[in-house]
Protein backbone atom coordinates (compact mmCIF):
# COMPACT_ATOMS: atom_id res chain seq x y z
CA UNK A 1 0.00 0.00 0.00
CA UNK A 2 1.24 3.60 -1.18
CA UNK A 3 -0.25 6.77 1.12
CA UNK A 4 0.48 9.88 -0.76
CA UNK A 5 1.62 11.55 2.33
CA UNK A 6 1.41 9.15 5.26
CA UNK A 7 1.45 10.84 8.87
CA UNK A 8 1.36 8.49 12.10
CA UNK A 9 -2.13 8.58 13.90
CA UNK A 10 -0.60 10.64 16.84
CA UNK A 11 0.08 13.69 14.01
CA UNK A 12 -3.61 13.94 12.90
CA UNK A 13 -4.84 15.58 15.86
CA UNK A 14 -3.42 18.70 14.57
CA UNK A 15 -6.19 18.82 12.69
CA UNK A 16 -8.94 19.12 15.48
CA UNK A 17 -9.46 22.63 16.17
CA UNK A 18 -7.85 24.43 19.40
CA UNK A 19 -10.28 24.04 22.14
CA UNK A 20 -12.30 21.35 21.39
CA UNK A 21 -13.26 19.75 24.41
CA UNK A 22 -15.33 16.91 23.10
CA UNK A 23 -16.75 15.04 19.89
CA UNK A 24 -20.24 16.71 21.41
CA UNK A 25 -18.86 19.87 21.75
CA UNK A 26 -16.96 20.54 18.71
CA UNK A 27 -17.90 23.20 16.04
CA UNK A 28 -18.01 21.92 12.42
CA UNK A 29 -17.25 25.72 12.01
CA UNK A 30 -13.71 25.45 13.35
CA UNK A 31 -13.02 21.82 13.07
CA UNK A 32 -10.88 21.46 10.17
CA UNK A 33 -9.89 18.59 8.03
CA UNK A 34 -6.72 17.49 6.25
CA UNK A 35 -6.93 16.68 2.39
CA UNK A 36 -3.75 15.33 1.03
CA UNK A 37 -3.31 13.84 -2.23
CA UNK A 38 0.41 15.20 -3.66
CA UNK A 39 -0.74 18.84 -1.97
CA UNK A 40 -2.08 19.07 1.46
CA UNK A 41 -5.53 20.94 1.63
CA UNK A 42 -6.92 22.12 5.22
CA UNK A 43 -11.05 22.32 5.06
CA UNK A 44 -13.26 23.61 7.79
CA UNK A 45 -17.24 24.72 7.23
CA UNK A 46 -16.24 28.17 8.72
CA UNK A 47 -13.65 28.41 5.62
CA UNK A 48 -14.97 26.83 2.33
CA UNK A 49 -15.74 29.53 0.39
CA UNK A 50 -13.09 28.35 -2.17
CA UNK A 51 -14.70 25.08 -2.89
CA UNK A 52 -18.12 24.23 -4.19
CA UNK A 53 -21.02 23.94 -1.64
CA UNK A 54 -23.44 21.36 -2.30
CA UNK A 55 -26.55 18.94 -1.06
CA UNK A 56 -27.27 16.08 -1.59
CA UNK A 57 -30.51 13.32 -0.16
CA UNK A 58 -28.24 10.22 0.93
CA UNK A 59 -29.36 7.06 2.56
CA UNK A 60 -27.13 5.92 5.53
CA UNK A 61 -27.12 2.34 6.30
CA UNK A 62 -25.23 1.93 9.41
CA UNK A 63 -23.32 -1.46 10.70
CA UNK A 64 -26.36 -2.00 13.00
CA UNK A 65 -28.56 -2.34 9.93
CA UNK A 66 -30.67 1.09 11.13
CA UNK A 67 -31.18 3.37 7.41
CA UNK A 68 -31.64 6.94 7.45
CA UNK A 69 -32.03 9.04 4.62
CA UNK A 70 -31.19 12.57 5.23
CA UNK A 71 -30.16 16.05 3.40
CA UNK A 72 -26.51 16.40 3.70
CA UNK A 73 -24.63 19.60 2.48
CA UNK A 74 -20.85 20.04 2.13
CA UNK A 75 -17.78 20.03 -0.04
CA UNK A 76 -17.68 17.73 -2.94
CA UNK A 77 -15.24 14.98 -2.47
CA UNK A 78 -14.16 15.21 -6.34
CA UNK A 79 -13.33 18.82 -5.68
CA UNK A 80 -11.94 18.14 -2.48
CA UNK A 81 -9.30 15.52 -4.18
CA UNK A 82 -9.01 18.04 -7.32
CA UNK A 83 -7.20 20.10 -5.16
CA UNK A 84 -5.05 18.17 -3.24
CA UNK A 85 -4.16 16.91 -6.44
CA UNK A 86 -4.60 12.99 -6.25
CA UNK A 87 -2.27 11.01 -8.16
CA UNK A 88 -3.84 9.20 -11.01
CA UNK A 89 -2.85 5.96 -9.52
CA UNK A 90 -4.99 6.53 -6.44
CA UNK A 91 -7.08 3.59 -5.78
CA UNK A 92 -8.95 4.29 -2.62
CA UNK A 93 -10.16 7.53 -0.72
CA UNK A 94 -8.72 6.72 2.97
CA UNK A 95 -11.25 8.58 5.47
CA UNK A 96 -10.08 8.70 9.21
CA UNK A 97 -11.25 9.80 12.55
CA UNK A 98 -9.67 10.04 15.79
CA UNK A 99 -10.13 5.79 16.41
CA UNK A 100 -11.61 4.73 13.01
CA UNK A 101 -10.08 4.79 9.29
CA UNK A 102 -11.53 3.36 6.14
CA UNK A 103 -11.11 2.59 2.58
CA UNK A 104 -13.46 3.86 0.43
CA UNK A 105 -12.98 2.96 -3.42
CA UNK A 106 -12.28 6.21 -5.46
CA UNK A 107 -15.29 5.94 -8.07
CA UNK A 108 -17.87 6.16 -5.59
CA UNK A 109 -15.85 8.07 -3.07
CA UNK A 110 -15.31 11.14 -5.58
CA UNK A 111 -19.47 10.68 -6.02
CA UNK A 112 -19.76 11.89 -2.10
CA UNK A 113 -19.69 14.90 0.10
CA UNK A 114 -17.62 15.76 3.28
CA UNK A 115 -20.74 17.02 4.99
CA UNK A 116 -20.62 20.00 7.38
CA UNK A 117 -24.53 20.10 7.91
CA UNK A 118 -27.52 18.05 8.43
CA UNK A 119 -31.13 19.56 7.34
CA UNK A 120 -31.76 21.91 9.67
CA UNK A 121 -28.62 21.82 11.15
CA UNK A 122 -29.59 18.61 13.07
CA UNK A 123 -27.09 16.63 14.55
CA UNK A 124 -28.27 14.07 16.87
CA UNK A 125 -24.83 13.15 18.37
CA UNK A 126 -25.00 10.05 16.45
CA UNK A 127 -24.26 11.94 12.98
CA UNK A 128 -20.34 13.35 13.56
CA UNK A 129 -19.81 16.10 11.85
CA UNK A 130 -18.24 16.47 9.55
CA UNK A 131 -19.21 13.15 7.85
CA UNK A 132 -17.96 11.31 4.55
CA UNK A 133 -21.62 10.55 3.04
CA UNK A 134 -21.99 8.39 -0.48
CA UNK A 135 -24.63 6.46 -2.28
CA UNK A 136 -23.77 3.20 -2.80
CA UNK A 137 -20.74 3.40 -0.11
CA UNK A 138 -21.31 0.71 2.78
CA UNK A 139 -22.17 2.69 5.63
CA UNK A 140 -19.19 1.38 8.00
CA UNK A 141 -17.30 3.12 5.56
CA UNK A 142 -19.05 6.53 5.89
CA UNK A 143 -16.53 7.79 8.14
CA UNK A 144 -18.36 10.63 11.16
CA UNK A 145 -15.72 13.06 12.86
CA UNK A 146 -13.88 12.93 9.69
CA UNK A 147 -10.14 14.54 10.82
CA UNK A 148 -7.91 13.27 7.55
CA UNK A 149 -8.85 12.21 3.91
CA UNK A 150 -6.20 10.61 1.77
CA UNK A 151 -5.21 9.30 -1.65
CA UNK A 152 -4.22 5.41 -0.95
CA UNK A 153 -3.10 2.92 -3.71
CA UNK A 154 -3.11 -0.17 -2.64
CA UNK A 155 -2.15 -3.53 -4.56
CA UNK A 156 -4.76 -5.93 -6.19
CA UNK A 157 -4.42 -8.07 -3.22
CA UNK A 158 -4.49 -5.91 -0.98
CA UNK A 159 -7.88 -5.80 1.52
CA UNK A 160 -8.84 -2.65 1.92
CA UNK A 161 -9.33 -1.17 5.49
CA UNK A 162 -11.78 -0.71 7.68
CA UNK A 163 -11.90 -0.25 11.26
Amino acid sequence: MTAANPEPAEERSESRAQGAESAGERSTETLAVAVEGRERVVVSAGEVDSFPRTSRICTVECASGERATDEWTGVPLDALAAAADFPGETTHLRAEADDFAADIPIRPALGGILAFDRRDGRDDGETGLPRLVADGVEGERLVKRVERLSAVSLDPDEEPRVG
